[in-house]
């Protein structure tokens, strides 16, 4: 892969007029500086929620005890959610990075073109890399140039949910839930009729973040092991197959034209999603096991099941795309990246991974799935990762130039307008994709061994 080049075309992209502005305030680097103790200070970015004060709080104990032995202090400083890769951007070209930090899978492929990330091989220990060893396949999206540069805490697995009490008030078995699209239609018309007004088929919350990822990428790729996502790339072909959108995009249409998918899908975003279902208002919700610990924070009652992601008409289940997320990356800039190193390998490690599922969030680590934590949590047993739950291949769509409509703008124009044409639409969406894709890699600004299993 040529980083030079990718960061000279400007794949990471400009930054919003208002980062600036957010990141007044925020603690950069102090890497190298130490308190009157002799501490090195590690700094550690994450993006701000539940999970990131759960971390803090863990290093609030982990500083005073183990970090004091080993002459090291994290200041953790959760970062705005809503504009964290601007933040992250912005503290590099500031030269205010911190030492370790969130970075998202998407995003990693550009920083590492960007040279602002560090491999890991020669800095985390070998037990460390070997249990993230599953996620860092060659094609993972934690990898590039055949080195991992950052690794994953918690194991976001796909499913769908259900409520299970409006599944058999509709007369469902919640035993046998929708397979295909073609009976999540049906299914989600029968609980829509039984709840008289009240409760509704489905959820499909087209203003969420990550929507057309989680939502729209998914289920189509548990039918098709061949296809990554942003477009539907696959890496052996080197072709991008956005037709095969058009079944998912046919389902969710039909239950808004239906009205039996939950009301104002045009504009729900995720924490008005969640909450609806955790009130008892829809039946079904294709998402990831990070619903259980929202569930949890919002005090729901409703008895839910998590069912295999349904497929479209005709196909059968092949895998369970998965994101191994929350990964942790070491700064190019840290002045002391042993140290940073012995930081990331806490926040991967059992204690971390403990605390957090101690407020419902997945773990990464098996003997984490084993423990008291969360061994007698029953829904988010269902979500541990098994035999068909595979982490998503990397995609080049987020390095591509692409003219015209981005992806996640044509999905959400043919959701939200019934009359237009599908088929045209995912045909101009290809040619755009194939022609920014051979375009890179005739350039040299990407190596296509990089997406190959």
């Amino acid at each position: 892969m040529n980083h030079t080049t990718l960061t000279r075309r400007g794949f990471l992209g400009t930054l919003a007029a208002g980062a600036a502005a957010t990141l007044t305030g925020c603690g950069g680097s102090t890497t190298g500086s130490t308190d009157p103790g002799e501490l090195t200070t590690i700094v550690v970015w994450d993006r701000a929620g539940a999970h990131a004060k759960a971390r803090q709080e863990f290093f609030r104990t982990w500083n005073a005890q183990q970090g004091k032995a080993l002459g090291i202090e994290v200041r953790y400083e959760p970062q705005a959610t809503d504009k964290y890769e601007e933040i992250v951007r912005l503290g590099f070209q500031t030269k205010r990075a911190p030492d370790v930090f969130h970075s998202p899978s998407a995003q990693l492929g550009a920083f590492v073109a960007a040279g602002w990330v560090r491999p890991l091989r020669e800095l985390v220990g070998k037990a460390v890399l070997d249990a993230a060893a599953p996620y860092h396949r060659k094609n993972s999206e934690l990898v590039w140039g055949g080195q991992p540069y950052a690794i994953p805490t918690t194991s976001f697995t796909n499913r769908m949910i259900i409520n299970v009490e409006l599944f058999e008030k509709a007369g469902l078995d919640p035993g046998a839930p929708p397979a295909t699209f073609g009976e999540v239609r049906k299914a989600a018309a029968a609980i829509t009729k039984a709840g008289g007004g009240d409760a509704f088929g489905m959820i499909v919350p087209i203003k969420a973040t990550g929507f057309r990822q989680w939502s729209v990428d998914v289920p189509v790729m548990a039918g098709d092991a061949a296809l990554a996502q942003f477009g539907l790339f696959d890496a052996a072909t080197q072709k991008y197959e956005p037709a095969k959108y058009e079944p998912v995009l046919e389902l969710y249409r039909a239950l808004i034209t239906d009205k039996t998918a939950y009301p104002g899908a045009a504009t729900l975003a995720a924490d008005v999603a969640i909450n609806a279902f955790g009130k008892g208002e829809a039946g079904m919700y294709i998402t990831s096991s990070a619903i259980v610990s929202s569930l949890a924070d919002l005090g729901s009652t409703v008895k839910a099941g998590a069912a295999p992601l349904p497929v479209p008409d005709g196909q059968r289940l092949v895998r369970s795309p998965m994101n191994a997320g929350y990964p942790y990356a070491i700064s190019s800039t840290s002045q002391n990246p042993e140290k940073a190193a012995k930081v990331l390998e806490v926040m991967a490690g059992n204690g971390v991974q403990e605390a957090l599922a101690a407020k419902a969030a997945p773990p990464l680590n098996a003997a984490v799935w084993d423990s008291a934590a969360i061994k007698d949590n029953a829904l988010l047993q269902q979500f541990k990762p098994g035999e068909l739950d595979q982490q998503w291949p990397k995609t080049p769509g987020g390095l591509l130039q692409v003219e015209g409509e981005s992806v996640d703008q044509t999905i959400e124009k043919l959701l939200l307008d019934p009359s237009a044409a599908i088929g045209p639409a995912l045909t101009g969406m290809a040619g755009r994709l194939q022609a920014a894709y051979d375009a890179a890699v005739k350039a040299g600004e990407l190596d296509p061994r990089e997406f190959q299993a």
